[in-house]
């Protein structure tokens, strides 16, 4: 261990021989403080995901009147399928660039500090997996939101439900996803989970109605 890591206690030696895999991601993330991080990419991510769905979905029931129920199930499928890829894609590789800036930027500056190479030290070795797990948790939170929410979609090929329905009940599936990440963001600032639960899933009703909104202006019928 060298002088800098005695004298700096985030800087500490995660003995990596004696940890798994999983035991070292985790202290790695302790050390670079990365689990409130990614706990807050995750909700905000899957948040933005399911209301990306949401305005997918209830934009294709809308066209539904015009356009038909199977043209409109084929595109919007498509749609939402090739948005939750984009946005996984998008946000590993924006979200690993930031960190990893962020992150190089900061052992450099601690090593100016201690007049000492920093780049080959626990600390930096743990930047690194810091900002490759909160690229993941960027990338995955919203697309596998995405897909939960229309996962029913998936289902109306195979016969399991109509068009129609497969529609209504992805919306409702988001709502209940909202409502659990509400839940979820309650539950970590020790304040009221409901009161968060109202608030998310209002963001959901508040999105529907100004779809439906936009289509009583446009004139498109529901």
């Amino acid at each position: 261990m060298t002088e800098s890591e005695d004298d700096n206690p985030r800087v500490t030696q995660l003995e990596p021989e004696r940890l798994g895999l999983i035991e070292r991601t985790m202290r790695a993330l302790e050390l670079t403080k990365g689990v409130e991080i990614a706990r807050r990419y995750l909700a905000m991510n899957a948040f933005d995901g399911a209301l990306t769905m949401l305005g997918l979905i209830l934009g294709g029931l809308v066209s539904m009147a015009v356009l038909g129920p199977e043209t409109v199930f084929h595109t919007t499928l498509l749609a939402a399928m090739g948005t939750s890829l984009a946005m996984a894609i998008s946000g590993f590789s924006g979200s690993y660039l930031t960190e990893s800036a962020e992150r190089e930027r900061e052992v450099e500056e601690m090593g100016k500090a201690m007049l000492s190479d920093m780049s080959q030290t626990m600390y930096a070795k743990a930047t690194r997996v810091t900002s490759v797990v909160v690229a993941l948790v960027d990338g995955l939170a919203p697309s596998i939101s995405a897909v939960i929410v229309v996962s029913p979609l998936l289902l109306v090929p195979f016969g399991i439900l109509e068009v129609y329905i497969a529609f209504y009940v992805a919306i409702v599936i988001c709502m209940i996803l909202l409502f659990a990440l509400g839940l979820f963001l309650g539950s970590v600032s020790g304040k009221s989970i409901w009161g968060y639960g109202a608030k998310t899933l209002l963001a959901g009703i508040l999105t529907a109605a100004f779809m439906f909104l936009i289509a009583l202006i446009t004139g498109a019928e529901v």
